[in-house]
């Protein structure tokens, strides 16, 4: 049986798009094919400024390498604005032939049950996944199928000022680095700066938190981050958050922390304040690499996600996004959004988007394109990602959590994250998040029956 969702959150959106009047001439294609002998292939995609001008050009290399398809980019706009929009055209002719959906919502598009399975497509070709790393594959692997094919990748890594740490006599972070090694490099920055540089921020961000449980083989939900069944539980008031919320408060306490606040502006200006030489360490996606590069006017480190001394580095779940192949499109479409998938997979193509995105590459054969591997040689941050990758192990809590009400999970850590930033006690905090999270839960498993399959 398929499993199928009634979402009552994204029904508010979809109703909301159809009272605007919603229509496949809403969203332009970039790009038209000029003969009409090629099967057309539409792709939504959420990819915008720069990594929006990689992408169109690695679409173009496609189409001018046969003669068979036309793939026409459309930016869809935002993650949460593209999976609105598609949920409204489901079936009709406003829905796109491939589309991009971020990894947040993998357990959506398998419960929209629109879209055809990539492992359909990887058996009836023989087509070999092992070139792509196991631990992006997992993520998008449910019940032993790959369901989407991984696209734009990334992770948290930690990120640090390696001149503001020489100038003021602070060693630079191990590549693994503990919450104490963390600590003692933001505390000592701080002073030594008189406090005209704080040493530590981490965003008020609900991804984040994620990350650093992981790195503790710590879950999210139950049933194997929901993963083995469907999640009937959040794990979020366990000994691993307490951990890595003890270690924050520590920090805040110690006046060597700068706490940016939560949402878009959040970020921006965390990313401004790091540019700035106004703070020292941040966690972010290894994504940001790319604008470091360019932006960036001092040497900078990058290091794996810390974790709490004396538990051992399990690993970290990869973000990112990946590519869903419409089922209700003819043959010869699918056929052409699957040779555009395995064109995007190849290692020239792969090693062309991390250079020119910072998403890593997800073919481990990448690194083989002489002008990836000459760039890493040139600047080894780059690599950082994916040696974390390779260090981590392939489980459960590195797979991802996988259940529908992820994204008002993370907004309840973040509030969460707000109280215990404020000083408010840990376990108060993230038993309130718990709570929330499962009434969510509990809802949304309510109004789809008690018994539900994964997808076979």
């Amino acid at each position: 049986m398929k499993w199928r969702l009634i979402l009552a959150p994204l029904a508010l959106g979809v109703a909301l798009i159809g009272s605007i009047g919603y229509t496949s001439a809403t969203i332009p294609s970039k790009t038209r094919a000029v003969g009409t002998t090629r099967q057309h292939i539409t792709f939504w995609h959420s990819m915008n400024g720069p990594n929006e001008l990689v992408l169109d050009r690695l679409v173009d290399r496609f189409n001018a390498s046969q003669s068979r398809y036309q793939v026409d980019p459309v930016y869809a706009g935002s993650y949460d604005l593209s999976i609105m929009k598609y949920a409204n055209v489901i079936g009709s002719q406003a829905e796109p032939d491939l589309i991009q959906v971020d990894q947040a919502r993998n357990a959506m598009m398998v419960g929209l049950d629109s879209t055809t399975p990539t492992q359909t497509f990887v058996d009836r070709d023989h087509y070999d996944l092992s070139p792509l790393y196991a631990g992006v594959r997992q993520s998008y692997t449910v019940a032993g199928k790959l369901v989407a094919m991984p696209f734009n990748s990334s992770s948290s890594v930690i990120y640090y000022n390696k001149d503001l740490f020489a100038r003021y006599g602070v060693p630079d972070l191990p590549k693994s680095p503990s919450y104490r090694d963390i600590t003692q490099a933001a505390v000592t920055l701080t002073q030594r700066a008189h406090g005209a540089v704080k040493g530590l921020t981490i965003q008020i961000y609900g991804w984040l938190p994620e990350e650093l449980a992981a790195n503790q083989n710590s879950l999210i939900v139950d049933h194997g981050n929901g993963r083995q069944a469907m999640a009937t539980k959040a794990m979020l008031n366990t000994l691993a958050m307490h951990k890595t919320m003890t270690w924050l408060q520590s920090v805040i306490q110690q006046g060597a922390f700068q706490n940016y606040g939560t949402g878009a502006a959040a970020g921006t200006n965390q990313n401004a304040g790091f540019l700035a030489q106004k703070v020292g360490i941040f966690m972010q996606s290894s994504a940001l690499l790319g604008q470091l590069q360019t932006a960036a006017k001092f040497r900078y480190g990058v290091a794996f996600t810390p974790h709490p001394d004396g538990t051992p580095a399990n690993g970290v779940a990869i973000g990112g996004a990946s590519l869903w192949i419409a089922k209700h499109k003819p043959r010869a479409v699918q056929a052409g959004a699957w040779a555009f998938e395995r064109f995007m997979m190849t290692p020239a193509a792969q090693a062309d988007w991390q250079l020119g995105t910072g998403y890593f590459a997800v073919n481990r054969n990448a690194t083989r394109i002489p002008r990836l591997a000459q760039a890493i040689q040139q600047n080894p941050a780059l690599n950082v990602p994916i040696e974390q990758l390779n260090a981590g192990r392939v489980n459960a809590a590195t797979a991802g959590a996988f259940f529908n009400n992820i994204s008002s999970e993370r907004t309840y850590m973040e509030t969460a994250m707000q109280q215990i930033y404020a000083g408010q006690a840990i376990d108060k905090a993230l038993a309130t998040a718990e709570r929330a999270t499962n009434a969510d839960i509990a809802a949304t498993n309510a109004a789809n029956g008690a018994m539900l399959d994964y997808p076979r």
